[in-house]
């Protein structure tokens, strides 16, 4: 049984939220309490010590962010529960940590469940924790959280050199580090990438554009980067990306 406690000061989002969890998961999951403030939250949680939060991201004035960063225990799984905020999702991807978006599905919510409880003593949740927070309060040095199959690798958006396609994996070459290999697509990366200075040069790869030493514009061109690797450019993504250069 999985121990939970909800934090959301509406109290018909209570109802809705609590009312589907019976429904979906009367074995599965045990509702220890909910709580409308933060600093009723932050009480219980150090008390009961639950192995799963639901925490909405704005709550009165505070948000839930305010209550991660203080709470004594962060060995817990934590599920946001959010109206469209494109910052905090954002935020959410990066560190790895399940959103669910307002109003909630029974299909979105039976899947991040689903997860808690497949993973129900997974190690690594501070970590996803601590990534949110440091991106969160600290805008300028964002971290992300990568899978692999032993845990997760905590890396600074800055130090990604490019991301590279094969097949159904995307490996991701790190300064100063070794290459981590995830079952991601590299689309998926692009996606998260791009607002920190990441082009797709090409379908099998997207760089950091912070490191790019010399461009080649032979046939397609390609790029030569500070590792003194050599990265082709698609013909179709030539004039896209010398525009995209010529305004760093």
């Amino acid at each position: 049984m999985l121990n939970c406690i909800i934090v959301e000061d509406e109290q018909q989002s209570i109802d809705i939220l609590t009312g589907m969890l019976k429904a979906l998961f009367s074995d599965g999951v045990n509702i220890i309490t909910s709580c409308k403030t933060i600093e009723t939250a932050i009480a219980e949680i150090n008390k009961n010590r639950p192995e799963l939060i639901f925490l909405d991201v704005q709550i009165g004035n505070k948000t839930g962010f305010d209550l991660l960063s203080q709470i004594e225990a962060k060995d817990l799984n934590v599920i946001f529960v959010t109206a469209f905020e494109k910052y905090a999702i954002q935020a959410f991807k990066f560190s790895a940590i399940d959103y669910l978006l307002k109003p909630i599905s029974t299909a979105d919510l039976q899947r991040a469940v689903s997860k808690v409880l497949n993973l129900k003593y997974e190690t690594d949740s501070y970590k996803k924790i601590e990534t949110l927070l440091k991106n969160i309060y600290n805008k300028d040095r964002q971290k992300i959280c990568i899978p692999d199959m032993n845990g997760f690798n905590i890396v600074e958006i800055r130090d990604i050199i490019r991301c590279e396609s094969k097949i159904n994996y995307t490996t991701i070459y790190i300064n100063n580090g070794n290459p981590i290999t995830v079952a991601k697509s590299l689309k998926e990366f692009e996606k998260m990438l791009i607002e920190f200075n990441f082009f797709r040069v090409h379908n099998s790869h997207l760089i950091n554009l912070n490191y790019i030493k010399s461009y080649n514009k032979y046939k397609g061109g390609y790029v030569e980067l500070a590792n003194s690797e050599q990265i082709e450019v698609s013909v179709r993504r030539k004039d896209e990306f010398i525009k995209t250069i010529t305004r760093l």
